[in-house]
């Protein structure tokens, strides 16, 4: 890190700026590096910009608001982020004008980030989400809650995912749409953060050993807190739109409305209880979520779920006294409130999940697991259709399990390294 003195000169590199109450969000698009910082420090940046020393911008902040500033603290930060580096020869024309830098950032910043899906024009991602796609999405939403309110048998449940006849192409059938559904999830995030304007990428991770698929749309910084809200729930959105399309479909088949072909109401309902459980995963809140994100937007907290984390760790302290106490007296009044607020739903998140895996997973698992068992003791010869349905569509489902954890043991060894 350089040491930079009153004589100092520095280069900043172009940033974005989101101006909020009490402080403003800078930014780096190209980096996906963005940090919440008070004005008076935008300030500095923006004198240091013109070409003024080190000196002259900590001079100028003393004349405004009567104390000395602690430059080197801030600029060694900055640094450390990719907002500037130490002025070099060649940082302005001959004029004395200051030149965009053409050079990679410091050591130390974050790499450059390859952007994928990038060629898509915003005129169209506009088509997709607008307001009167979301218009639409929501007259679906509201419909489906109406046909799920006037049935309640159509609420979807563990046997939905439970198929004993033709259990490899079912299977097959509902695994290519359940990553179908992921993909669109994700582009929908995507699209809509294009259409407000922000760069974003897709890519393929995992969470632990499950494969899940990642947009980084964390440009959305760069545009007005009032724009973030779509792009964050676009996902969610989209998946409550095709859930209540399936509601509809089910409801008018269950009225002889419309005669659908039984493995594909089998197919029908299975995608519904993959729907509901993607929207139920939004709904735990002791991770980071799609409704998660919007909720720490709205209110403008930093760090919500650490934040909250440590607050229920300091209650419980109360009890049991093994548990570290932290100091949260520097967070704001404000932010404290909502942290009380967020608490209640954290602990609804948990016992959401709780119920999810005891209702849903484990009496599926069990069902499945007796049901292979049985008829991989029964052999090749007595059941050979029956046998070779159940090797393949173990298969299936063991696949993407086994990718997973390739990719987090992978993960390990290189953190060890």
């Amino acid at each position: 890190m350089a040491s930079y003195t009153t004589d100092s000169k520095v280069f900043v590199f172009p940033f974005t700026r989101q101006r909020e109450a009490e402080e403003t969000v800078i930014g780096r698009p190209e980096t996906s590096v963005f940090l919440v910082i008070p004005h008076d420090a935008v300030e500095i940046l923006d004198e240091l910009a013109t070409g003024k020393t080190v000196g002259e911008a900590q001079a100028s902040y003393q004349q405004k608001y009567g104390e000395v500033p602690d430059m080197e603290d801030l600029l060694g930060y900055l640094e450390s982020k990719g907002f500037l580096r130490p002025w070099r020869q060649g940082d302005e024309d001959g004029d004395g004008a200051i030149l965009p830098s053409l050079q990679s950032p410091p050591a130390g910043a974050p790499a450059q980030v390859r952007f994928h899906f990038t060629n898509i024009p915003q005129s169209f991602a506009r088509v997709i989400f607008n307001p009167r796609t979301v218009a639409v999405c929501g007259v679906l939403i509201a419909l489906g809650l109406a046909a799920l309110i006037a049935e309640p048998a159509l609420f979807p449940s563990w046997r939905d995912l439970f198929f004993r006849q033709h259990m490899s192409a079912i299977t097959l059938t509902v695994i290519a749409l359940y990553y179908l559904s992921i993909f669109i999830h994700e582009m929908s995030h995507l699209l809509a953060a294009r259409a407000a304007g922000v760069s974003s990428r897709m890519g393929i991770s995992h969470r632990l050993w499950m494969l899940v698929a990642e947009t980084d749309i964390s440009g959305l910084w760069s545009v007005p807190k009032n724009d973030r809200y779509l792009p964050l729930l676009a996902g969610p959105l989209v998946d409550a739109t095709s859930a209540s399309f399936l509601l509809i479909l089910l409801f008018a088949q269950s009225h002889h409305w419309l005669a659908l072909w039984p493995p594909l109401a089998a197919v029908a309902r299975a995608m519904l209880l993959v729907y509901f459980l993607s929207l139920s995963w939004q709904c735990f809140f002791f991770v980071r979520t799609d409704f998660y994100y919007a909720i720490a937007t709205f209110f403008g907290c930093k760090n919500l779920l650490k934040d909250t984390e440590a607050f229920l760790r300091n209650r419980a302290a109360r009890l049991l006294p093994f548990f570290k106490t932290v100091d949260q007296s520097q967070i704001p009044l404000s932010e404290r409130r909502v942290i009380k607020g967020y608490a209640v739903i954290w602990v609804l998140g948990r016992i959401a999940a709780l119920a999810i895996l005891v209702f849903i997973h484990i009496p599926l698992m069990i069902n499945y697991f007796h049901l292979i068992a049985s008829t991989l003791a029964g052999g090749y010869h007595g059941h050979a259709d029956a046998y070779l349905d159940t090797l393949i569509m173990a298969s299936f489902v063991s696949l993407p399990l086994a990718v997973g954890f390739w990719l987090w043991i992978r993960s390990l060894m290189k953190a060890a390294r």
